[in-house]
């Protein structure tokens, strides 16, 4: 099993309701995942977001598992991995076998055999305004996440930002995160989480450890989900996202083909 794709899944469907008399409460969770960004100052950082509020950590800048392995000892409960721009062959196994949860890696300088690694989460960085025909070509490849740059958007968030975010988020049976400069207000979170994005990822260079306490408690505060019996399906397979739907045959009057 894997620990950060668990998280994910436990957002998304919620925690069981437990069962039988005295059964304590499903834990809480949040309404989208909270991971941390490590880019600079890493030995430090990792341990700064050990103590943090946040669910899961990636670093970014440390390319080799050996190096990784010198730092992510503080990290033992909370899901980590690294950002690689490009996976050489076997960096992936490398990283399972460090006890990596997770790797985000470009198409661009990536080996193929890195797919294969399945009991790690392979997190695929996409951008928005892509071609369809792309969409459906990163879609159909074997990862399990999409992560999002969207550093460019400032407070408030607008109808076209969350619709650049839609039109991946509703094509594709992946999981979504998007990366920001600065955290989203409460509303701007409600309305990100149901056009499906499931995990946002914060500098925490950036950010420091009170602000993520203060994200973490809005994330945790969201109400429930609230789907319309109008909603479309969240995701739209890849299959059947870009195909149009065949023209219905006309069937033959029968009439013309009997003689009196």
């Amino acid at each position: 099993m894997n620990k950060f794709l668990d998280l994910l899944d436990s957002i998304r469907e919620g925690a069981p309701t437990p069962l039988g008399f005295g059964a304590s409460r499903a834990q809480k969770l949040p309404g989208i995942a909270l991971i941390g960004m490590v880019s600079n100052d890493h030995k430090k950082t990792v341990t700064s977001a050990a103590k943090s509020s946040v669910d899961a950590v990636i670093i970014e800048g440390i390319d080799k598992p050996t190096e990784l392995k010198k730092i992510i000892k503080p990290l033992a409960k909370i899901p980590w991995g690294a950002k690689i721009l490009g996976l050489g062959e076997g960096q992936a196994q490398a990283l399972q076998d460090e006890g990596s949860d997770l790797v985000a890696f470009n198409v661009e300088g990536t080996v193929a055999s890195n797919l294969v690694c399945d009991q790690i989460a392979r997190i695929l960085c996409v951008e928005t305004g892509m071609a369809e025909e792309d969409l459906r070509a990163l879609a159909s490849l074997p990862v399990d996440v999409f992560l999002i740059p969207m550093k460019q958007v400032s407070n408030p968030w607008s109808i076209q930002d969350l619709a650049s975010l839609s039109v991946i988020s509703r094509r594709v049976d992946k999981y979504i995160l998007i990366e920001v400069s600065e955290s989203p207000g409460s509303k701007d979170l409600e309305a990100l989480r149901d056009i499906g994005v499931n995990g946002i990822v914060v500098d925490m260079g950036l950010s420091g450890s009170d602000g993520y306490s203060d994200l973490k408690k809005q994330l945790m505060d969201m109400p429930r989900s609230k789907h319309s019996k109008r909603d479309r399906s969240r995701a739209i397979l890849p299959g059947s996202a870009f195909s149009p739907a065949p023209e219905p045959q006309e069937e033959e009057d029968d009439d013309h083909d009997h003689e009196e």
